[in-house]
């Protein structure tokens, strides 16, 4: 499978509208919460079977679920919503003879293109080959945590903050690139749509990223000394102090760890 890092929210189950609300309480009452690697290899195994036979359940009922301090938080899976934003990513990507071959039944890709259309609000965001840049400005370095996985599955790299605090990071983030960077629009742009995706969640809501399998392109030793959100925030704070070409050495830093991986998907 591809390899992939995800961005998640986990809401307040009080936040969650009545029904809703009710049905995840019972699913948590009932003990149907997903591990993360459960989730992992249920999402890709059902969405490859989904896309390419138009068979597969998604099990909207599906979620992962954090709890912090007595509350309960849920992140719905929305496997087919994902799965129909990938194909419109795909469809940007590649000539329509080459993805009628990847994906040949018609009725199947008009499903997801209508499910896409409607533009549903998710609760992961996915990447493949490595982690977008603006992600990282969505925490700060103290948020990171690094855990060895037991049965020598590896090392498992997150982030974890407050929807809150994560959005005051990103919009503080857009004041100094707009305020300094005058052909900006890209990096603007790029980081709006993450400030713009948190802000649709409560505020107490979890934003969680997760390197998922995208960790295992790099041993132990480079993921401990990983610092990409540090380095971003340096360039940020050099931004900020009129050291143009100090934020540029540290957003290299940064980019060179993620070009080799973005190298794999071009290979691919």
């Amino acid at each position: 499978m591809v390899p992939r890092a995800t961005l998640r929210a986990y809401e307040p189950l009080a936040a969650f509208p009545s029904p809703e609300r009710e049905q995840w309480a019972a699913q948590v009452a009932a003990g149907n919460a997903l591990s993360r690697s459960e989730a992992f290899a249920r999402e890709d195994q059902t969405s490859v079977a989904r896309l390419l036979t138009g068979r597969g359940s998604f099990a909207p009922g599906t979620a992962l679920v954090r709890r912090v301090g007595g509350a309960v938080h849920i992140c719905p899976l929305q496997l087919e919503v994902r799965v129909a934003n990938g194909l419109r990513v795909l469809r940007a990507m590649l000539p329509d003879e080459v993805l009628h071959e990847l994906l040949p039944d018609l009725e199947v890709r008009s499903h997801l293109d209508r499910i896409a259309d409607d533009d549903p609000p998710v609760h992961v965001l996915d990447s493949a080959w490595s982690v977008p840049l603006p992600w990282f400005l969505a925490f700060q370095p103290d948020d990171r945590h690094v855990v060895d996985h037991p049965e020598g599955r590896g090392t498992r790299l997150v982030y974890l903050t407050r929807a809150e605090l994560a959005n005051q990071r990103l919009r503080r983030a857009l004041a100094i690139v707009e305020a300094t960077i005058e052909d900006g629009e890209d990096i603007l742009a790029a980081v709006a749509h993450v400030d713009a995706w948190v802000d649709t969640f409560d505020p107490d809501t979890l934003i969680e990223l997760d390197y998922g399998s995208v960790a295992a392109q790099f041993s132990r030793e480079e993921l401990l000394a990983d610092r990409s959100c540090s380095e971003l925030w340096d360039a940020v704070e050099a931004l900020a102090a009129g050291d143009v070409l100090g934020a540029v050495a540290r957003h290299t830093q940064a980019r060179q760890r993620w070009d080799r991986t973005m190298s794999l998907q071009r290979r691919n």
